[in-house]
């Protein structure tokens, strides 16, 4: 059975997913949409999502929209290696980290990424601080529970931490530019930082098929 994936390269959604396809060793056909041209709200993409969002995976006859829906839909397909838990209290764990990343992550490293990609750090340097200092408190958190445990939910990996870690990412990638430092967001390098999690990042990294996963424009 075929199996394709739209994404845009990028994406912490769609890292999400592909990260999960490789830890469960899946082949699958890789549909770049390039975002600058605005290809998923074409007329072919909105007939396979018609809401225009990424990521989408289509499998034979089947198409499953959103990053979570699409991650459990890929447990429920191909239990093994499990990324939602192996009983009750390790499930909970797991979507308890899931849901502490998308309600008091991802939002506010979105303020910080959004406008220092665009080149808009000087305009917006008061909501940058301000969600910055949101985001070294839910670090700290991280770099806490990386202190008991190698991944974020305990000791296997999970889908928390392919959830969290495109946008710890997407987030460093942001900081790291040249116009962040007079801000002093003291986030970057991660490592002074926050240890344990830059730790947890090298292990990521180091999984097979992450180089796969990898945003190719970052490349």
């Amino acid at each position: 059975m075929s199996r394709e994936l739209y994404f845009i390269s990028g994406s912490p959604p769609c890292w999400s997913v592909m990260l999960a396809l490789e830890v469960k060793g899946l082949a699958y056909t890789p549909r770049r949409l390039d975002n600058a041209k605005r290809e998923q709200k074409s007329p072919e993409y909105l007939a396979i999502n018609p809401r225009g969002q990424v990521p989408v995976l289509v499998e034979g006859d089947v198409t499953v929209c959103e990053t979570l829906a699409i991650l459990s839909y890929l447990e429920a397909a191909i239990p093994t290696p499990s990324l939602f838990g192996n009983s009750p209290i390790e499930t909970a764990k797991i979507w308890q980290a899931i849901c502490d990343c998308d309600g008091n992550l991802r939002e506010p490293v979105g303020q910080i990424s959004r406008p220092l990609f665009r080149g808009k750090a000087a305009e917006f340097v008061d909501k940058i601080t301000e969600a910055a200092e949101t985001v070294r408190d839910e670090l700290a958190l991280y770099e806490t529970a990386l202190n008991e445990n190698e991944w974020i939910a305990g000791d296997i990996l999970s889908a928390a931490d392919l959830i969290a870690f495109p946008v710890i990412m997407q987030l460093m990638r942001a900081v790291s530019r040249e116009d962040a430092e007079p801000l002093q967001l003291a986030m970057y390098p991660l490592a002074d930082h926050f240890p344990n999690l830059a730790n947890w990042i090298s292990r990521v990294e180091m999984l097979p098929g992450y180089d796969n996963a990898y945003p190719p424009h970052w490349k």
